[in-house]
């Protein structure tokens, strides 16, 4: 077998198609962990569980994913970069076909499983090869692309996985990545054909893995699950917490003192990096959060379908798409603490307009806030990713890739199941204030309820259409809460991108 050559940047088409190629890939695989979310429901009904149970295919997918993703690095050094990448694309796309193909509920799951656990690498490998076949002054351009695709991905999943499933039915949610992942492994495979990185036999760090499976996977459940079953009134998650935090405690102190971890914390010592990592965390957490609650207040407070949910939300992806050409020219002339800081003030703007909204808010407005916040998305990702790797060496760019990208995933799942946790106790917050003044002396319920018995409804009947109106009043409010917090710890975030040093000094 002969041995390959080093990936060198490519030049004119072959460069356009393996950009296009590359980020494809990348979107896919994010697209896959939120088009199944406003699924769940249809996908429950067909086979026969409930919709409890059918959210573990969001969880179990959600844990191999976060499992999988640290492990880029390990991976691409033992395997090759390009080949690492062409079999993880191949294996997601067998295991999404699997998905499709699903005779029951526990194949379900188990394909499920396979298919975040093969989507670990897809995204940071993405990253580093297509900073690889990019020339050096166009390489941020290139992280710009995708940061494009990582952003839009969420944004896209929930409406892509309503529409197929109101217009089709929820196996092609999973059938859809067939053609998209065979035209993206024989693209790779064509193009860059006899080049990749230096492999090499590593020894294998098994208990570095096997710490990160148990503290990844306990974490993961106790965020997932602890708003269904009342976080620490219940002793699973109380458990899982403890293991979770224990684990996570040896899995640093092991890797510290290990000669070929399957985590390379080290990264960590270089500033840039931390930092970088830490906003990037921040940022996303709240970001993905809000997008997790938006389409669900939507349709849960003011009756739109998963699609028109998606519609009104889109608008968020059309700056990142636009900014995209430029904003890579931007980012290596200029400092890119200063981009960051764009994405951060325009979300905490944002944040603060969607503190003020009212029930009777229309979808032109929702349409036009979430155009205003593509502007901290396209602003977001591409400046943060350039500071974070700046100075590092680039044999540790896909590991450094890897880890930053498992911890924006893991950090968009806990502030999402954190939101929702807040949202929920600010609702019984709100509802008991509003109960107060709903009683048979107060005049304008007393006004209210003639006016709709003389509408035809009896007096229960009126009381239980005042009930609805308080608890979609009472979502609204804490709704408003969330954003208000919000925007002020943007603003907190902002402040820690400029611990970095600017890159060029880096």
């Amino acid at each position: 077998m002969a041995t390959p050559q080093p990936i060198t940047p490519l030049s004119g088409g072959r460069l356009a198609l393996a950009a296009v190629t590359l980020g494809l890939a990348s979107f896919m695989a994010v697209v896959d962990i939120t088009i199944a979310n406003v699924s769940v429901p249809t996908i429950s009904g067909n086979l026969g569980v409930s919709s409890e149970e059918g959210e573990w295919t969001i969880t179990s997918f959600a844990i191999a994913n976060a499992i999988c993703i640290p492990l880029t690095g390990w991976l691409g050094r033992r395997f090759g970069l390009v080949r690492l990448f062409v079999g993880a694309v191949a294996a997601f796309t067998f295991a999404s076909v699997l998905c499709g193909l699903a005779w029951s509920f526990d194949s379900l799951l188990g394909f499920r499983i396979l298919q975040g656990a093969v989507s670990g690498p897809i995204v940071p490998l993405s990253q580093a090869l297509l900073v690889a076949i990019f020339p050096p002054e166009k390489r941020t351009l290139a992280v710009a692309m995708w940061a494009m695709t990582n952003m839009a991905g969420p944004v896209a999943g929930p409406m892509l996985g309503g529409w197929i499933t109101d217009q089709y039915s929820w196996p092609w949610i999973f059938l859809v990545n067939a053609p998209v992942g065979i035209f993206v492994v024989t693209a790779t495979a064509t193009l860059l054909r006899g080049r990749d990185t230096p492999s090499a036999k590593l020894p294998v760090d098994l208990r570095g893995l096997i710490l990160l499976a148990l503290s990844v996977s306990c974490l993961q459940l106790a965020l997932d699950r602890g708003r269904i079953l009342d976080w620490f009134a219940s002793p699973f998650i109380i458990a899982t917490t403890v293991i979770a935090a224990l684990g996570f405690i040896s899995l640093v102190i092991w890797e510290l003192g290990e000669d070929h971890p399957i985590i390379d914390l080290r990264l960590f010592a270089h500033r840039n990096f931390a930092v970088g990592t830490i906003a990037v965390a921040v940022g996303f957490g709240l970001y993905f959060a809000a997008l997790v609650l938006v389409p669900l207040w939507l349709q849960t407070s003011l009756g739109y379908s998963s699609t028109w949910a998606g519609l009104v939300t889109a608008p968020m992806g059309l700056f990142g798409i636009f900014l995209a050409p430029f904003l890579g020219k931007w980012v290596q002339k200029g400092d890119a603490r200063l981009y960051a800081s764009i994405a951060f003030l325009a979300w905490a703007g944002v944040a603060w307009w969607r503190s003020g909204m009212a029930t009777d808010v229309d979808a032109g407005t929702i349409a036009l806030i979430s155009l205003a916040q593509g502007i901290g998305i396209g602003f977001f990702l591409t400046p943060i990713v350039s500071l974070s790797l700046a100075g590092l060496p680039p044999e540790k760019l896909a590991s450094a890739s890897g880890l930053q990208t498992a911890i924006r995933m893991m950090s968009g799942s806990l502030v999402a199941s954190l939101a929702q946790g807040f949202w929920d106790q600010r609702t019984r917050f709100h509802q008991n204030h509003l109960v107060e003044s709903l009683t048979p002396f107060n005049a304008p319920t007393r006004t209210a309820i003639e006016t709709m018995r003389q509408g035809g409804l009896s007096e229960g009947q009126a009381w239980a259409v005042i009930h609805d109106g308080l608890d979609v009043q009472a979502h609204m409010l804490a709704l408003n809460d969330f954003f208000y917090f919000s925007s002020f710890a943007f603003l907190a975030a902002l402040t820690i991108v400029w611990f970095a040093r600017a890159p060029k000094r880096a």
